[in-house]
């Protein structure tokens, strides 16, 4: 039977190449799209390098500090430094706290200019996530106690810095006005990452504490991001509750100010995160809407396939009303049109995986897609179960969709009223 199926629709799309170029281009078009973002965010979410167990991760989100009079002053930062060493880094609900703050940084190097990134950390960092080291090792609190201008570097920065040479532990590096000795070499941070950067790494401590300033607006605001790693998700809803009793506790002692703090968060919370950790659109919120955006945007191709099956059923209409007057069933008709749709869309599907391998192979390094506020990641392609199952999925639903409804209209057709000139 489906021998004959498929002599059939090979006999069909050979004969009417329009409708098969057309149904193939809008079904491959919209598939290339939803491979490209569901391998990006897959990547971003699920996390790769150091990021490699993002799943186990929360960070803490935007804090907004806003003065308690009517009509007051109110502003969105991260964490001041004490707030996250005398406070938040304190709880027990997580196996690993960090705090740390990223910025880019310009430099000149044999008249050259260079543009990388920079990390301030503690020593807790290279507990939480997981670098490779090529050279030498992570800097801890012990070596801290003794000496604070250590860095560690990646190997891109590496080679900017000292070239192709078989070892640089112990070499300086100089980072504006102080001199940092290097204490071990990291593989480069992937281009997805959404909490770290490569370049240079070196320790807080490098800064001498400052006490907060009183007159200052807002004490508790500066650049640090929390990280908090758990053993397994079901420590999260502990490591949350902690953290908000933290920031309800500082928030309480202070009349003057009101605290609210976002998170800590997933990274997919963090994708979908608002700029207001008050606002009443949350996460969930955000993702129905995505959910109901994405829903109208295989929606369309859909409609349009099933507006060229009704055209094509119009002009098999000789054949299938040939086909029932010599004894061929409805449930017949039916199950061979669905089953050439699904061929199809499965065809089409096929290509779409592979324009998207063609266009992020080509376009990859200058189309990015933004996942949160100023930060964009470039288009990139993986092969994952997951991702090929969605894509699968949404192929099964085109064929499926576009094809049971003309599929009913035709095998209800009458034979005899359409050789009399009717209509299907």
């Amino acid at each position: 039977m489906f021998k004959n199926y498929l002599r059939t629709f090979w006999k069909i799309a050979s004969q009417n190449r329009l409708f098969t170029f057309l149904s193939l281009f809008g079904i491959s078009l919209t598939i290339m799209f939803v491979m490209i973002l569901s391998m990006t965010v897959n990547k971003v979410v699920k996390g790769s390098g150091p990021e490699k167990n993002l799943k186990h991760i929360l960070t803490t989100g935007r804090l907004k500090v806003r003065t308690q009079e009517k009509g007051g002053n109110e502003v969105f930062s991260q964490i001041e430094r004490y707030v996250g060493e005398d406070y938040l880094k304190k709880i027990k609900s997580a196996e690993h706290i960090s705090m740390f703050y990223s910025y880019t940084w310009e430099f000149l190097r044999n008249g050259i200019q260079y543009t990388t990134g920079f990390m301030v950390t503690d020593a807790e960092f290279w507990e939480v996530f997981d670098f490779e080291f090529v050279q030498g090792k992570p800097y801890t609190n012990d070596d801290l106690r003794t000496q604070t201008n250590l860095a560690v570097i990646t190997e891109g920065l590496k080679e900017m810095f000292f070239g192709d040479v078989d070892t640089v532990l112990g070499k300086t590096i100089r980072f504006h006005d102080y001199l940092l000795t290097v204490w071990g070499v990291v593989k480069d941070v992937p281009p997805t990452s959404q909490n770290l950067l490569s370049g240079l790494f070196f320790p807080y401590a490098l800064f001498p504490a400052e006490k907060p300033n009183p007159r200052s607006f807002s004490p508790y605001s500066g650049p640090y991001t929390i990280a908090f790693k758990a053993n397994s998700r079901k420590e999260f809803s502990a490591i949350r509750r902690d953290v908000q009793s933290v920031i309800q506790r500082i928030d309480a002692a202070d009349p003057k100010l009101a605290l609210v703090l976002a998170g800590p968060n997933t990274q997919m919370e963090n994708l979908l995160a608002v700029h207001d950790p008050e606002d009443q659109e949350g996460p969930s919120a955000k993702s129905r809407k995505y959910l109901l955006w994405g829903t109208i945007f295989l929606l369309l191709p859909i409609v349009n396939l099933m507006a060229l099956n009704f055209a094509r059923i119009r002009e098999r209409g000789e054949e299938i009303a040939i086909r029932k007057s010599f004894g061929a069933s409805s449930a017949t008709l039916r199950s061979q049109f669905i089953f050439e749709n699904i061929l199809l869309t499965l065809i089409g599907g096929l290509l779409g995986v592979l324009l998207s391998f063609l266009v992020v192979a080509l376009l990859g390094n200058t189309l990015s897609i933004p996942v949160k506020a100023g930060t964009t990641v470039p288009m990139s392609f993986s092969f994952d179960f997951l991702v090929f199952g969605i894509a699968l999925g949404v192929c099964l639903l085109f064929g499926l969709l576009s094809g049971v409804l003309p599929a009913i209209r035709m095998a209800r057709m009458k034979p005899v009223k359409y050789l009399k000139g009717g209509e299907i």
